[in-house]
C-alpha cells in the first residue's frame, strides 16, 4: 500500500491494519478513509488471512473525526460514504475482525470498533460518541450500537456523548475483553490466538447468521443455516476439532469426557 496513513502488515493468517496518524491521535481524514478502504479490500480478498486486527499507532486507537479538517473545510464530499463503505466492508468480510482499543476511542473510533466482530480494550481507554455535542450524529452508530448493547444504553451514549469507562463498557457489552494497560500487547496476542484456534468455517457462518438475525424472518435464517451447517460438516476444520476433542479426552484429568 502507498497510503501511509493506514498501514497494512501481514503475519499470515493475521493481517494488521494500523491507523497511523499518531500526531493527530489517528483522527479520521480523507487519506485515512481511502487507506482503510484499500486495506479492507485487500484483506477481504486474501485467502491466506483468517483474522484482521485493527489497532492505532501511538497513544490512541482513534480520536474520531479530524476537527482541524472540519474547521478548515467542513466535511469533504465523499467523506461519509467512504467511511461507511470501509466499516461495512469490515463487518461483512469472511474474516474475523478485531479492534484493539487503547487511549482515545472517540466518535468515529467507536464507530469503527463496533463494526468489528470483537473489541479488546485497554484499561487506559476513554470511549465516547460526542458527535451530538458537535452538532452531528455519529454516523451509523445509531443503527449498530442498539444491536450490540441494547436501545437504552445506546440512546444514552449516542445522545449525551458522555464518556464511558472501560469497566462499564465491558459490563454493557460494548467491549468483549478488558486487558491491563501494562499487559495490553501480550493480552491482545493471547486473545487473537484464542480466536484463531476456533474452527474457521464455524466461526464465519455464525458471524453471518448473527449479523442477519435482526432483519430477516426466522424461517429464512433457518433455511440458510441448514446450508451453512452442511458446509461446516464438509469442512476439514471438523476433523481438526475431532482430533482436539480426542486429545482432551485422552489427557490426564479429562476422563469425564466434558469439554473445557
Amino acid at each position: 500500500m502507498h497510503n501511509q496513513v493506514i498501514q497494512l502488515q501481514y503475519r499470515a493468517p493475521v493481517a494488521e491494519i494500523v491507523l497511523n496518524r499518531p500526531d493527530k491521535l489517528n483522527a479520521i481524514n480523507m487519506a485515512w478513509i481511502a487507506g482503510l478502504n484499500e486495506a479492507a479490500d485487500r484483506v477481504a480478498d486474501d485467502p491466506t488471512i483468517a483474522l484482521v486486527l485493527i489497532r492505532g499507532a501511538g497513544r490512541s486507537f482513534c480520536a474520531g473525526l479530524d476537527l482541524d479538517m472540519m474547521a478548515a473545510e467542513g466535511m469533504p464530499p465523499g467523506f461519509y460514504a467512504g467511511q461507511e463503505r470501509a466499516f461495512h466492508r469490515l463487518e461483512t468480510m469472511d474474516k474475523l475482525v478485531v479492534s484493539a482499543i487503547h487511549g482515545h476511542c472517540l466518535g468515529g473510533g467507536v464507530q469503527l470498533a463496533i463494526a468489528c466482530d470483537f473489541r479488546i480494550c485497554s484499561t487506559d481507554a476513554t470511549l465516547a460518541l460526542p458527535a451530538a455535542n458537535e452538532g452531528l450524529f455519529p454516523g451509523m452508530a445509531p443503527y449498530r450500537l442498539p444491536r450490540l448493547v441494547g436501545l437504552g444504553f445506546a440512546r444514552r451514549l449516542v445522545i449525551t456523548g458522555d464518556p464511558i469507562a472501560p469497566e462499564e463498557a465491558l459490563r454493557i457489552g460494548l467491549v468483549d475483553w478488558l486487558v491491563p494497560a501494562d499487559q495490553f500487547d501480550d493480552g491482545v496476542q493471547a486473545i487473537v490466538q484464542k480466536l484463531l484456534d476456533i474452527p474457521k468455517a464455524a466461526a464465519l457462518h455464525a458471524k453471518h447468521l448473527m449479523r442477519e438475525s435482526f432483519e430477516r424472518p426466522f424461517d429464512d435464517v433457518l433455511a440458510e443455516s441448514a446450508e451453512r451447517l452442511a458446509d461446516c460438516l464438509q469442512s476439514p476444520d471438523l476433523d481438526l476439532a475431532r482430533e482436539r476433542w480426542q486429545a482432551r479426552r485422552d489427557s490426564p484429568g479429562d476422563g469425564d469426557g466434558i469439554a473445557p
